[in-house]
C-alpha cells in the first residue's frame, strides 16, 4: 500500500473544493540577466502552452516557501524570491485560482521535467512573439514584472 503524503486530498475532495473556492496558487519568474526561464505546460488548465514555474501553496507556507519548493521540484535553486503581484483567474469550467507572482534570480541548477512541464527555454522579451502560445496571466506577470524591473 503506497504511503500517501499528510497534505493529500482525495479527488472528489478536491473536485468539491475547486467548485467552491479559489485555489492559491504560486508561479515564479526565474530571470538570469535578461531572460526569463518558461516551461511547456503539460496539464490543464494551461495545457500546451509556455508557463511559468508554479503550482499550489501548502499548508503554512509562505508565498516565497511555496516558490523555493516550486522550483526545487525543477531542480533549480533561487536567490531570495521577491513578491510582484496577485493575479486572479477564472477558468471557463467554474475553477477560480488566485496567483501570486514572485520573481527571483537564478542561482543553479539544470531544469528537470515535471509533472506539469516537459522541457524549458530561456527566453527574452523579444524571443516571446516566437514562443507562441503562452498563457495570458503568464504574459500579464511578465509584463507588470518587466514595468516594475526594467531589466
Amino acid at each position: 500500500m503506497p504511503i500517501v503524503p499528510e497534505w493529500y486530498i482525495s479527488e472528489s475532495c478536491w473536485s468539491q473544493l475547486v467548485r467552491k473556492m479559489p485555489i492559491p496558487c504560486v508561479d515564479t519568474i526565474v530571470y538570469k540577466y535578461d531572460n526569463v526561464l518558461l516551461g511547456w505546460r503539460t496539464i490543464s488548465p494551461y495545457r500546451n502552452v509556455w508557463a511559468l514555474i508554479g503550482g499550489r501553496m501548502r499548508y503554512g507556507e509562505s508565498f516565497a516557501d511555496t516558490s523555493i519548493r516550486n522550483c526545487l521540484e525543477s531542480s533549480l535553486t533561487i536567490h531570495k524570491p521577491t513578491y510582484v503581484g496577485l493575479f486572479p483567474v477564472k477558468f471557463p469550467k467554474g475553477r477560480h485560482d488566485l496567483t501570486i507572482c514572485m520573481a527571483a534570480k537564478y542561482k543553479s541548477g539544470t531544469p528537470k521535467p515535471t509533472r506539469e512541464l516537459s522541457r524549458y527555454v530561456w527566453a527574452g522579451r523579444s524571443d516571446l512573439a516566437k514562443l507562441r502560445p503562452i498563457g495570458a496571466n503568464y504574459l500579464k506577470m511578465l509584463r507588470k514584472w518587466w514595468k516594475l524591473e526594467k531589466p
